[in-house]
């Protein structure tokens, strides 16, 4: 007996979809179904779909998921040593390093747009799962090897950055931006998920050598910020 194999609707493949990956897009839901944005927004208004309800609900569930909570008492503590000491397996992979011009970081470093900097890169599992992803760059010409990284120092002091006494962090940032490919590839997400990125800049012996990045999935983690520190804040739009 021949058995006719009924072909999905395009509204049965916009709902799948949506609830599937809540972070795709209306534009690439569209694309994959063959129809229009203006079609998706509205086979999701009639179902009562949101995006965004979605992707609160996926950030709660990864959130249960993951099972890390975990605090870090001191700006100065490690967020490895603490995630160690709380009974997680911590890894590294995927260390890379290259040369780039990044406008934003060279501005900060106070040297021309075009100046090419060292980047380097180093992503960080937690109990066998890409948890977040390290990003220095650096004015500095430094020779990396690969023995010299372990999670025993931050990245940061691995290259040399900080000297004990000798450096401080004059800026601290948070913000969320889409990762880039290199970002997305280390943390297993698509490339335009947004990311928390935290930023801290690097000044030793007076000079502002580089600058750290953070990455984690913006939808996964929260950050609880306590106590009673001091310090100025500066309020940025970004266009």
């Amino acid at each position: 007996m021949a058995v006719e194999m009924v072909k999905p609707t395009k509204k049965e493949l916009i709902l799948e979809l949506a609830q599937k990956d809540p972070f795709l897009k209306v534009e690439e839901i569209a694309a994959s179904v063959e129809t229009t944005p203006r079609y998706v927004r509205t086979i999701l208004s009639e179902a009562r779909l949101s995006l965004m309800a979605l992707r609160r609900s996926y950030a709660r569930t990864m959130e249960q998921k993951l099972g890390i909570n975990v605090t870090v008492a001191h700006s100065t503590d490690r967020l490895t040593e603490v995630l160690l000491t709380a009974g997680n397996l911590v890894g590294e992979e995927h260390l890379r390093v290259l040369r780039v011009r990044c406008p934003e970081v060279a501005e900060i470093l106070g040297l021309p747009p075009e100046e090419p900097l060292l980047k380097v890169i180093r992503s960080h599992t937690v109990n066998g799962r890409p948890f977040y992803l390290t990003e220095v760059i650096t004015r500095l010409n430094l020779t990396v090897r690969e023995e010299m990284f372990t999670h025993d120092r931050p990245l940061r002091q691995a290259l040399g950055l900080e000297v004990p006494g000798k450096t401080r962090f004059p800026e601290r940032s948070f913000e969320v931006v889409p990762a880039d490919e290199l970002v997305a590839a280390a943390l297993d997400l698509r490339p335009g998920t947004p990311v928390i990125r935290a930023g801290n800049v690097i000044e030793t012996e007076g000079q502002r050598v580089g600058v750290e990045y953070n990455f984690f999935e913006a939808y996964r983690v929260k950050f609880v910020l306590s106590g009673n520190l001091e310090y100025s804040t500066r309020l940025i739009e970004k266009i």
